[in-house]
């Protein structure tokens, strides 16, 4: 027996016989005999970055311009309007019960431009009525002073025709929260006092280019520049010029149908009032009339939508 199996206690046989019990691979025979081979390691795959830079682009630029496609359709603008514009007074109070929420929100479905009077309740709500028709039109036995947001707001308000339904009011807030950006809002106002609350909530909403004051009241017509909102001439156009409407901050002006031609060569953007009929519309729009308010729009403009 060797010097070094002397040292360990055993012979090179009786190790070969342990090793053979446990398993193990003789002496002679590689380690590795019977294990699965090693797949080899796949090349590492090159990042391309300026194709990936370049991708990015693409997508931010698509994105971008889907939002402003998109957006530009959900809010509507006055920069944004066709010409010629039609408008609502009163809802159409010809058609639906005036000032209701109703009107205001099939305008807004028929592509008219809601036109509300505003004015202000006993408790300083400003509401959309019409401080001398709203009482028998809701059959009041007082004025609007006598009420305050809940009790306007319990009212009905009878339609115009025979065999139409009813209509409920609505608050100034409630028209800006509801239907603003998804169309114009051409809201009467005659007082300064009521105008504050009125442009206070516009620029709450962001909504001072959807909007548009009209008015034969200069302070009113400057509050609303200051704004940022286009005020509109609502009086007696006979009583002073184009250049001192433009000075006092109104933009647009109302003229009778009959005259409002003679309007068109100024700054200031002309709407026709007392249209009779879809030709003259097109007619006054041939000759530079930007729009047209109604208490019918549907007689001179029918609108393009479709019902059910």
């Amino acid at each position: 027996m060797s010097k070094k199996n002397r040292r360990y206690g055993r012979s090179e046989r009786e190790q070969n016989q342990r090793a053979q019990a446990n398993g193990s691979q003789t002496p002679d025979a590689p380690l590795d005999h019977d294990r699965a081979p090693v797949p080899d390691r796949p090349a590492p795959k090159k990042f391309n970055a300026p194709l990936w830079a370049g991708l990015i682009v693409v997508i931010a630029v698509v994105a971008v311009l889907g939002f402003n496609m998109f957006s530009s359709k959900d809010h509507l603008t006055v920069d944004s309007l066709n010409q010629p514009a039609v408008a609502a007074l009163d809802g159409g109070s010809d058609v639906y019960p005036a000032n209701s929420k109703r009107a205001f929100t099939e305008n807004t479905k028929f592509g008219y431009l809601p036109a509300p009077t505003l004015t202000t309740l006993g408790d300083g709500t400003v509401v959309a009525a019409d401080p001398e028709a709203a009482p028998k039109d809701m059959g009041l036995k007082d004025d609007l002073s006598t009420l305050d947001r809940d009790s306007f707001l319990a009212q009905t308000i009878k339609p115009p025709r025979k065999g139409t339904a009813s209509g409920e009011p609505m608050t100034w807030d409630q028209m800006i929260d509801e239907i603003a950006g998804a169309t114009v809002l051409m809201p009467l106002v005659e007082s300064p006092e009521v105008a504050g609350p009125v442009l206070e909530k516009v620029a709450e909403a962001d909504s001072a280019e959807s909007t548009i004051v009209r008015t034969s009241s200069a302070a009113v017509a400057k509050a609303a520049s200051d704004a940022g909102v286009a005020a509109m001439f609502t009086g007696d156009v006979t009583a002073s010029g184009a250049e001192s409407f433009s000075s006092s901050g109104y933009t647009m002006i109302a003229v009778d149908a009959a005259d409002a031609a003679e309007w068109t060569g100024t700054d200031l953007k002309v709407w026709a009032t007392g249209v009779k009929d879809e030709k003259q519309l097109k007619e006054l729009a041939e000759a530079g009339v930007f729009g047209a308010l109604s208490t019918n729009p549907y007689t001179i403009q029918p609108s393009d939508v479709k019902t059910d």
